[in-house]
């Protein structure tokens, strides 16, 4: 076949859109975070967190399958809304330009699987999972021109 059919050519890319995307995603997902993290902590109590240190607040958080749920089920839908604003600012090629705002995600978890986690199988999915909610913020962009035009 072509090659060209398999290319993506660079014009179809919004590096504006991919880069403001990414950073929406991250942003937006650390923001939604806090408090879910000050819920699980307050929860928790003073006999979880007897010296009150970072790292016993770090454990309470590691253990907690609140915090893991919640956290995971905010993550996927700040991903989704990093998908959106990409291929919103692109204005073209929205599927694209949305999947490709995971890229900041998708290095993180990378970088998570590099060094160890105690989570392997999560980060699994979470790498699986990062772009297709984000192609799926752009989707539901191009949707939305598909309507209005």
């Amino acid at each position: 076949m072509n090659e060209a059919v398999y290319r993506v050519q660079m014009k179809q890319v919004s590096f504006k859109g991919v880069a403001i995307g990414n950073v929406v995603d991250i942003v937006s997902s650390n923001l939604v975070a806090i408090p879910v993290m000050i819920l699980v902590l307050a929860s928790a109590g003073e006999t979880s967190l007897p010296d009150h240190g970072a790292g016993s607040a770090a454990e309470v958080l590691k253990a907690s399958s609140v915090f893991l749920a919640a956290s995971t089920v905010l993550g996927g839908l700040c991903s989704v809304l990093g998908g959106y604003v990409s291929a919103r600012i692109a204005k073209h090629d929205e599927v694209l330009n949305g999947t490709l705002a995971s890229i900041l995600c998708v290095g993180l978890g990378v970088y998570a699987l590099v060094n160890g986690t105690s989570r392997f199988w999560l980060h699994v999915l979470y790498l699986l999972l990062s772009p297709a909610l984000a192609a799926l913020g752009g989707y539901l962009r191009s949707r939305q021109t598909a309507r209005a035009g």
